[in-house]
């Protein structure tokens, strides 16, 4: 037993020797094709936001992250971008192309590298080291070695599971295979060692768009490409229920939609038992710091209070009702304010519901929404079921589709 700890010992010890030695030619051999990439303010030559990025050989174009360069693509005119390479040379960079679905930028600049960098041609596999590189709370460039785990699960957008640190400002750094080939792109953080690359297809697929002229535009178009192909495959799915109490709600209606719940019927001393379901796709589409987008969410929850009076239940109801809202950041430079309406609806069985139907268009993205609805029965007076959901950057006719098939989805009878 103890000679088998030791050779396991022995074993662990010569493969972290191992991935520090490769860890150590990826960054030498590469180091002046890693590039930190500054936004800066044109007025007073400060940065206001930094990240990395990473010279490619075929085209000669420098990758990064949208949310890295978002500044500068929204108000050209405040924020130019600069490159920083490893021995403190800097130049001026432009924007090529972005694909904000996937979070990624182009830039061009007449900066040359000795050995930029190349794209693996296919994806590796379950456990294959890999390294990102980047520069971390600006500290400098740096190597972190870690492990391949395949796409994130439950996802719509395509992400790789990396097993390893990355840092604030490592954001649109290369992750690379142990041959330097670029295998993703640094994109966000979970902490403990649990980080999310986005996949090198997504920037070949980049790569081979034509070149536009109006980027607002183009990311306009492609939000909208983005929520359909979404919404095509929610409206198309077989929505399967759960019993809710004297409800029936939607569970997990497509795999990126997933639920969780909680419940108080097992205590006694509560005078009001609740139960609630709660179901998201979390993941958001980052357009700038005040605004994101892309997020779809779905609340339920039934109350029941027995021993109290009519008008205090009716508060509690009330209560409950007033506090589900949409989430997603958004300020008044990006929205249009809320406008409802209300009507009374005809639920399964005869009954009755409140329903609530909001929208708030998007002021430089015209033709996509923010969407709140809030549904609550009115039939009792000591019970009641509350339905609601959230849409963030839909169109119109797909939103109306949605609405449509979540009140079918939503029945209760008391």
């Amino acid at each position: 037993m103890i000679l088998r700890c030791w050779m396991l010992l022995l074993l662990l010890g010569a493969t972290a020797v191992q991935a520090a030695a490769v860890a150590e030619k990826v960054f030498a051999d590469y180091a002046d094709a890693l590039l930190q990439i500054k936004v800066l303010d044109k007025n007073s030559g400060a940065k206001s936001a930094i990240g990395s990025g990473f010279l490619l050989a075929d085209p000669q174009l420098i990758v990064t992250n949208y949310h890295v360069v978002s500044e500068a693509v929204l108000f050209p005119d405040k924020y130019q971008l600069e490159f920083l390479n490893k021995d403190q040379a800097s130049g001026q960079l432009q924007i090529v192309a972005v694909d904000v679905v996937n979070d990624l930028a182009l830039l061009a600049s007449d900066y040359q590298a000795a050995q930029p960098f190349h794209i693996q041609a296919q994806a590796p596999v379950q456990g294959a080291a890999v390294y990102s590189l980047g520069n971390p709370h600006d500290l400098g460039l740096i190597v972190v070695p870690g492990t391949y785990n395949g796409l994130q699960k439950h996802s719509f957008y395509p992400r790789i599971h990396f097993t390893g640190a990355i840092n604030s400002g490592m954001s649109g750094g290369p992750a690379v295979n142990e041959q330097g080939e670029v295998i993703g792109v640094n994109v966000a953080s979970a902490g403990n060692d649990l980080g999310f690359l986005v996949p090198a297809a997504a920037l070949l697929q980049l790569l081979q768009r034509p070149k536009v002229d109006d980027l607002k535009q183009d990311i306009q178009q492609q939000l909208v490409q983005n929520q359909r192909q979404m919404f095509e495959q929610i409206l198309q799915a077989d929505w399967k229920t759960k019993a809710f109490g004297p409800a029936m709600v939607p569970d997990e209606v497509v795999p990126f939609v997933r639920c969780w719940g909680s419940s108080n019927l097992e205590k006694e001393k509560d005078d009001v038992k609740r139960v609630n379901a709660f179901c998201n796709q979390p993941e958001e589409i980052f357009l700038s710091n005040e605004f994101s987008t892309g997020r779809i969410e779905m609340q339920f929850e039934w109350q029941q209070a027995k021993g109290l009076h009519p008008l205090q239940f009716f508060r509690r109801y009330q209560n409950s009702i007033s506090q589900m809202n949409a989430d997603n950041k958004a300020g008044e430079d990006d929205v249009s304010r809320f406008r409802c309406d209300t009507q009374v609806v005809q639920a399964a069985a005869g009954q009755q519901a409140k329903a609530v139907f909001c929208l708030r268009s998007y002021k430089d993205y015209p033709g996509l929404y923010d969407v709140a609805y809030i549904s609550a029965s009115l039939d009792q007076s000591h019970q009641g079921v509350i339905s609601h959901f959230t849409l963030a950057g839909v169109e119109k006719d797909m939103a109306l589709a949605f609405t449509r098939k979540f009140r079918e989805a939503v029945t209760w009878q008391f």
